[in-house]
C-alpha cells in the first residue's frame, strides 16, 4: 500500500517543495520532522535523525527510538507520555542492532522488548522463545522482563526445541499466560536420561517412559507406543488422548478422525472436542454436504460443534 503519506488520509501543513519521505511513517520538510501527521521536532535531534532500513527503528546522534504504535497496547499504556517515540534507555546508536522481533543489542547491553536487561553481557545467550541464560542464571522470558529461575543450572542448560530447555536435573517449560490469564507458570519435570528423547511435532516430548504435552505429563500415556493420529488426537496401545487429555471411553483400535477435526469416532460412538457426543448415531454420522463441511449430521440431527443445530 506504499508509505503512510501515499495513503493520503490526512492533510499536512508541510512545505510541499521541500517535503520528502524518509521511512514508512516518517517524513520531513525544511521546517519539521513528521511521524505520520505528528510533528516530532521536540522528541529527537532532527539534524541527525534517520530511519533503519526495515523502517522499525530510528536513530539520532544520541539515542535509539521505536514508535509507540509499533509496540503492544500493554507497553503503550504503561510507558507512553504524550510522545510518539520511545527512547530506548542506554542504547548506543552507533552499535545498536536488532536481533529479532523481541531482542536487540549494542556494544554493552542486551535489550528485551525495547528495555535493557541486567545480564552478564559476555556470556549471555538467547536460548529459545521462552528462555535465555548467562554464566550466573537461567531466565524465563516474560513479556517485558526476565525472571531468574533459581532451580536451573546455567552451566548444564541445553536447548531441547524452541519451547523447552533442560539442565542436568530437569526439563523446563514456561508459560506466561494460561487460559488468557497471566500465570507465569514454570513446569519443572525431573528426568533420569534424555538419551532417547523423542519429539513429536515440536509439541510432545517423550523420555524416561514419560510423555509431556503443553508442559504437563500426560497421565496414563505409554511412552513406548505413543503416537500422533492427527493433531490434536494421539494414542498409545491402550488409550486415546485429545490435547493430552485422556478420552476414557475411546477404542484405540478403531478410532479415526473426520476431516473436520472437531469430530472423531470409534466403533461405538462419535466424539466432539474429545468428549462423547451422546446423541449422535455412529453409523450415519458424517459431513452434512461435503467432506469440508462445518456442519455434520446423522439420521436424527444436524450438529455444529457439540450442539444440535436442527431437529428433523
Amino acid at each position: 500500500m506504499g508509505n503512510w503519506f501515499e495513503l493520503g488520509n490526512t492533510k499536512l501543513n508541510a512545505d510541499v517543495n521541500s517535503f520528502s519521505v524518509i521511512g514508512r511513517d516518517f517524513g520531513k520538510d525544511k521546517n519539521h520532522l513528521y511521524f505520520k501527521y505528528h510533528i516530532i521536532d521536540n522528541e529527537v535531534d532532527t539534524a541527525s535523525f534517520r530511519v533503519s532500513d526495515d523502517d522499525y527503528l530510528c536513530f539520532d546522534k544520541n539515542n535509539v527510538y521505536v514508535a509507540f504504535s509499533y509496540s503492544s497496547f500493554a507497553f503503550r499504556d504503561a510507558n507512553q507520555e504524550n510522545k510518539h517515540l520511545w527512547k530506548i534507555t542506554d542504547a548506543d546508536p552507533k552499535t545498536f542492532t536488532r536481533i529479532d522481533h523481541n531482542w536487540a543489542k549494542d556494544n554493552a547491553h542486551y535489550f528485551y522488548n525495547h528495555k535493557p536487561v541486567a545480564v552478564d553481557y559476555p556470556t549471555f545467550t538467547i536460548l529459545n522463545s521462552n528462555f535465555a541464560k548467562d554464566k550466573d542464571s537461567v531466565y524465563a522470558l516474560k513479556s517485558y522482563q526476565l525472571l531468574s529461575i533459581t532451580s536451573a543450572d546455567p552451566a548444564s542448560t541445553i536447548v531441547i526445541n524452541d519451547r523447552y530447555i533442560a539442565d542436568k536435573n530437569a526439563v523446563y517449560d514456561f508459560q506466561e499466560y494460561q487460559n488468557q490469564k497471566i500465570t507465569d507458570s514454570l513446569s519443572t519435570i525431573p528426568y533420569q536420561s534424555l538419551k532417547d528423547l523423542r519429539i513429536l511435532m515440536d509439541q510432545y516430548l517423550i523420555f524416561d517412559s514419560k510423555v509431556v504435552y503443553d508442559g504437563v505429563l500426560i497421565d496414563k500415556a505409554d511412552a513406548g507406543t505413543f503416537e500422533i493420529i492427527e493433531h490434536p488426537y494421539t494414542k498409545d496401545k491402550n488409550h486415546v488422548f485429545y490435547y493430552g487429555t485422556l478420552m476414557e471411553s475411546a477404542d484405540t483400535n478403531t478410532f479415526e478422525v473426520f476431516e473436520n477435526k472437531i469430530y472423531a469416532k470409534d466403533k461405538d460412538q462419535i466424539f466432539a472436542y474429545g468428549k462423547p457426543l451422546k446423541e449422535a448415531d455412529v453409523t450415519t454420522f458424517g459431513p452434512s454436504e461435503n467432506k469440508h463441511s462445518l456442519l455434520y449430521r446423522d439420521k436424527n440431527h444436524t450438529y455444529r460443534g457439540d450442539e444440535i443445530l436442527l431437529e428433523k
